[in-house]
């Protein structure tokens, strides 16, 4: 059996995950995917189901003796350009990679995936994940996505305190204020790229971690509107609810994460409010100030038959 950790040489949480894997004694590889197809080699026959991977070291794994990937980062393919158009050499040739990938990713053949490529599509396309979660019977921010400006206003108006951020993800949360709806360039942006208007729910923030059956949950202390960009965040293991620990295992299943982080808003009457649920969080710095070692966690249950 063989464990693969799918990520990159520099990223030092897929390189904890597979030195750990390692020294339980397991055959683990680190499979970099922009190596595909340049230095690594897919086969699979539709006709039995299987195939195969030859890794850029040169080892040879049946698909079916996978026992577990973890999956810290994708970094494309070997001639995946983003200006590429599908009629160019280059854009076909991306297309065809990942539709190899993608098989892979797929076909299950009794691999365990920490995440697989269903939760990670669900984390881009955030606003479905919210209503997906609301549907849950889980409480949600009030939130607006779109690019009308009139409706911003009018959400910015009827909301105490509200905050901004982009419908992807890759930027920092910021708070909304009169002087961004006033600006000249803001119709300009919203022609760009809509955007994300949430309340903002005073209290703390929460993160809840959940592998396999495992929860964890702890509170940041920030006066930021984004504990990401606090330096002097403060982080102290809670006792999880046992509400949200139901509401938390239940998430991940619907959201298909086997190990995730849910970031909440906890208000003053301690009514946690569902943010997000991320399909690979960071985890070392939460390591080393709480003690408590998610990795080898992550790692049990990679091991689990």
């Amino acid at each position: 059996m063989a464990y693969i950790v799918i990520g990159q040489l520099h990223d030092e949480h897929a390189l904890k995950i597979l030195n750990k894997l390692k020294a339980r004694n397991v055959d683990a590889y680190l499979l970099q995917t922009h190596d595909f197809p340049r230095k690594v080699k897919f086969s699979f026959s539709p006709n039995d189901g299987d195939g195969s991977l030859t890794l850029s070291c040169g080892t040879f794994i049946n698909l079916s003796d996978i026992k577990a990937v973890f999956w810290r980062s994708f970094s494309g393919v070997s001639d995946e350009d983003t200006r590429a158009t599908f009629m160019t050499e280059q854009g076909v040739a991306a297309k065809d990679s990942m539709a190899c990938l993608r098989t892979w990713f797929y076909l299950k053949n009794g691999t365990k995936w920490i995440n697989g490529w269903e939760a990670f599509q669900h984390h881009q396309e955030k606003p479905y994940q919210l209503q997906k979660i609301k549907n849950l019977g889980v409480k949600i921010p009030q939130t607006y996505v779109g690019n009308n400006l009139k409706d911003i206003k009018d959400i910015y108006k009827k909301l105490d305190q509200s905050i901004f951020k982009p419908v992807y993800g890759g930027a920092h949360t910021e708070m909304l204020t009169g002087s961004h709806l006033e600006a000249g360039r803001v119709e300009a942006a919203l022609a760009k790229s809509p955007i994300t208007v949430q309340e903002f729910i005073l209290g703390t923030n929460i993160r809840t971690y959940v592998v396999g059956e495992r929860v964890i949950s702890i509170e940041l202390k920030s006066e930021l509107a984004d504990f990401r960009v606090d330096d002097d965040a403060k982080l102290f293991v809670i006792d999880t609810p046992e509400l949200i620990k139901d509401q938390a295992k239940k998430i991940a299943k619907e959201l298909y994460l086997n190990w995730t982080a849910i970031d909440w808003r906890r208000d003053k009457s301690s009514e946690y409010y569902f943010l997000e649920a991320n399909p690979s969080p960071m985890f070392i710095g939460f390591e080393k100030q709480s003690g408590i070692s998610m990795s080898d966690y992550i790692v049990d249950y990679m091991l689990e038959h």
